[in-house]
């Protein structure tokens, strides 16, 4: 935080996530006051995911021939007026199902270009030696938010319905276009380029000439069935059918994972390790071990316990990978390798969640969590037998001779 820029953007997005999680808690309850139905419920989250997967890539190359800071900045303005224009017709009785789907689209575009450039412009404005420290706080920041926007949007909707929730969003929109016009990032000098489209093939072609990084994000995109349809099926049936409990008991359980994101925020900048890879996966591995647990042992002291210790997991992890690439990818080709990553995480999460529930319903939530856990556990040991990326080494500065 002492460095002026990345407080700057720091804040701004920390306030913007806020936002999302407003919106997120008012969205459904807009539509379902519209009259949608499961199926167009379901519709305007697919929108937002389809959009973002499909500009990813082009998110990426776009994040390495401009300013970073610009594109961040750009799709602040483009998020914020999309969802103004939501809550103004929410506000005045004239919003439609459509409007909401625009919405969603236009969201799902602006966060596939802000995210490879926010990934990206870390290393731009912290020293690598704390690189870990900065995507630690960025990580406190997304769980502050994650913590403190549903409750904010619940209350909204609760008083006053979603126009407002959706105008406080657009509001956090707006706060961090404004808070990060005033950083100014080191301009970088754009080399000759090519054409988009071949960039985004340079991009690929990169990403697969290093071994430790595609074989990294394949596992990240495979084991992410394991996870990706918890919160949305498996917990909620969970807590439901076998703990007996209510969408209390789920927010607490809920609340119990972002606090141990909160942890790991705190506690992962603080340990020094030369192999990030291996650290990555004992994290890993505390997750899918935790996850497991759950399936073993369904009682709830046990499972607010279990969901902490896998926020700590999965949060920890992601923090170290996050630095592996910043320190280990050519700053100019760093926005297309996060896109990359990006995508990869991205294109199982509409099928997990199906997955989940066809499980769900063939052996029930606890062994559904069980198996879960079970196939999390043998991928990442495999991956700590096998993968490439647990040869990568640093020094306190940043890379060193992997053998």
């Amino acid at each position: 935080m002492r460095h002026r820029d990345f407080r700057l953007l720091w804040t701004g997005q920390t306030v913007s996530s806020f936002g999302n999680h407003v919106y997120g808690v008012a969205l459904p309850f807009q539509l379902l006051a519209l009259g949608a139905s499961p199926l167009e419920l379901g519709l305007a989250v697919g929108i937002n995911t389809a959009t973002a997967i499909a500009f990813l890539l082009l998110g990426g190359a776009i994040a390495d021939r401009v300013s970073r800071r610009t594109l961040i900045v750009v799709s602040d303005l483009v998020g914020g007026c999309g969802v103004a224009a939501t809550a103004l017709l929410s506000a005045t009785g004239l919003l439609r199902l459509e409007h909401v789907y625009v919405t969603s689209a236009v969201l799902g575009s602006a966060g596939a270009f802000l995210s490879p450039a926010y990934n990206a412009i870390i290393a731009d404005l912290v020293p690598g030696d704390i690189l870990r420290a900065g995507n630690a706080a960025r990580l406190l920041g997304r769980s502050l938010a994650r913590i403190a926007g549903p409750t904010v949007g619940g209350l909204a909707v609760a008083l006053a319905g979603p126009a407002l929730a959706f105008g406080i969003d657009a509001l956090t929109f707006f706060f961090s276009f404004a808070t990060l016009l005033l950083a100014n990032p080191p301009r970088r000098i754009a080399a000759v380029r090519a054409s988009v489209f071949r960039e985004i093939g340079q991009g690929i072609g990169f990403a697969f000439s290093l071994p430790w990084l595609w074989t990294t994000t394949l596992y990240f995109m495979l084991v992410n069935v394991a996870y990706a349809g918890q919160s949305g099926v498996m917990m909620p049936l969970l807590v439901r059918d076998v703990l007996g409990g209510s969408a209390a008991m789920y927010g607490a359980i809920s609340t119990a994972y972002g606090l141990g994101t909160i942890v790991a925020s705190l506690a992962i900048a603080q340990i020094a390790n030369r192999r990030p890879g291996m650290l990555m996966y004992t994290f890993e591995l505390l997750a899918a071990v935790s996850v497991l647990a759950i399936g073993l042992v369904p009682v709830l002291p046990a499972v607010v316990v279990l969901m902490a210790l896998t926020g700590v997991g999965l949060a920890s992890a992601t923090v170290i990978w996050e630095g592996t690439l910043q320190r280990h990818v050519p700053e100019h080709m760093l926005g297309r390798v996060s896109s990359i990553d990006l995508l990869g995480n991205a294109l199982i999460n509409p099928i997990a969640p199906l997955a989940a529930a066809a499980l769900v319903g063939s052996i029930g939530p606890t062994a559904t969590f069980a198996v879960a856990g079970a196939y999390a556990v043998t991928l990442v040991s495999i991956a700590m037998v096998a993968s490439p990326v647990r040869h990568l080494r640093e020094s306190a500065s940043g890379p060193i001779a992997s053998r």
